[in-house]
């Protein structure tokens, strides 16, 4: 990829999320601001060259401050609200942005993706009518809103009690008070993640795992790249997928579709219009060598994702690698000691680890089955799957999170169920 020296980024937004953006975007050369409102200097303005005190939706002055600097490219990280807000300044700017805010509502809102999805033959999940009056027999359903992220507003639902409950939960989450009731697909908590990145309309997977949902939860505990399923998905997604998005005008950029398997059908029950918050840039890089992060900084600074040798590295299988994220759920409580992730970091095939939390930090019962339960994300990749269980397996018996009564906060019993099945098939 071309290095952007002499290029001027403005980023939106100073916390955690924006400093994978921030610190690649230096790596390649730019100069980079960031800013948000606080005066004090988050994360991200602590990499930036320069930390600007701006709010991220104060609009005007913010494209003020692109003139005034001769701003090339408005960037920010995983996070919607900011992506919404450099769409927003960049049109008004008349600088690169990878979508509009037409694709993007297509996109985000549930409800719009599921009509996009049959409209162009993508297999979506089975729903109901919010109308409908559901039996005994429609029992398991989800309910979700619309417009929801984070997991928030989600619910399972066995019966007319838990479902009354999950749609005023759904109704709390989504500010357009509207939610969505799908068949609930009890597969043994597998979903499949598909990372896609756009480069002037040629579409391609890039990433592809089986992620590994907590036992009796909502949240992901544990994926494996590349997915089992890889083979069913390009029979019965990909070949509608350039199409669909072509149809809409997305002709560069990333997406990610969140899908289930039921039996051998595949259905798509979610997606986002933008790299996704488990960083899986840095699996691909470490894999196959491709970064769709650091393709989008790109773009947003000359107009081009990148060049012909990037886009030739993109590998859905891997290279022949394999690779994991492992996620650390916590129970409820307040976290009194923290061991052994400093040492974790330092194995070897680690790529990358994000902690979210610290000594002193609780849990809440609100933070249960959304992203906020996670104390930390590790990723690992190897050459093979023996080799990457045995990681795996070092990092559960090192790592520990106590609470103030010295009892274990990390929920193990997914990672355990998976190695002691992978043990036993390896006999």
């Amino acid at each position: 990829m071309k290095s952007l020296k002499g290029k001027k980024i403005l980023i939106l937004g100073g916390t955690a999320p924006c400093v994978h953006v921030t610190r690649f975007a230096k790596e390649m050369g730019a100069y980079v601001y960031v800013a948000d409102e606080k005066t004090e200097k988050g994360p991200a303005k602590q990499v930036a060259d320069e930390a600007v005190v701006i709010s991220t939706n104060d609009h005007e002055a913010l494209l003020a401050f692109v003139r005034e600097h001769h701003i090339d490219g408005i960037l920010t990280g995983p996070g919607e609200f900011n992506i919404v807000n450099a769409m927003t300044v960049s049109k008004m700017a008349g600088l690169p942005f990878y979508c509009n805010k037409e694709q993007w509502d297509i996109c985000q809102d549930k409800r719009h993706f599921k009509d996009f999805c049959k409209q162009y033959g993508l297999p979506g999940v089975p729903e109901y009518s919010v109308d409908d009056v559901l039996t005994d027999k429609d029992f398991p359903v989800i309910v979700k809103p619309v417009d929801g992220c984070s997991s928030r507003g989600i619910n399972i639902c066995h019966n007319q009690e838990e479902y009354a409950a999950a749609q005023k939960a759904a109704l709390a989450a989504s500010k357009a008070g509207k939610i969505l009731v799908e068949k609930y697909i009890n597969n043994g908590g597998i979903t499949i993640d598909a990372k896609y990145v756009v480069v002037d309309g040629r579409f391609h997977l890039e990433a592809i795992g089986d992620r590994h949902v907590l036992n009796g939860g909502l949240i992901t505990a544990i994926s494996f790249y590349p997915s089992k399923y890889r083979g069913a998905f390009m029979e019965q997604v990909d070949p509608y997928v350039a199409k669909a998005f072509k149809a809409i005008g997305l002709m560069n950029g990333a997406f990610f579709f969140q899908a289930i398997p039921d039996g051998d059908k595949i259905y798509i029950y979610e997606m986002g219009l933008r790299v996704s918050g488990g960083m899986i840039y840095n699996m691909t890089e470490a894999t196959s060598g491709n970064n769709t992060l650091k393709m989008l900084i790109h773009y947003g600074a000359t107009g081009t994702m990148c060049e012909e040798e990037d886009e030739k590295m993109i590998d859905a299988a891997f290279n022949g690698k394999v690779a994991s994220t492992m996620a650390f759920p916590l129970r409820i409580g307040k976290i009194a000691k923290v061991t052994g992730f400093d040492e974790v970091s330092q194995y070897p095939g680690v790529i990358d680890l994000t902690r979210y939390y610290s000594e002193g930090d609780e849990i809440l019962p609100k933070h249960v089955n959304t992203l906020d339960q996670l104390f930390a994300r590790i990723m690992v990749s190897s050459l093979n799957m023996d080799d990457l269980m045995n990681i795996l397996k070092r990092i559960r018996e090192k790592v520990s999170v106590k609470n103030i009564n010295g009892e274990e906060m990390i929920i193990w019993d997914t990672f355990d169920e998976i190695y002691d099945g992978f043990v036993t098939n390896r006999k």
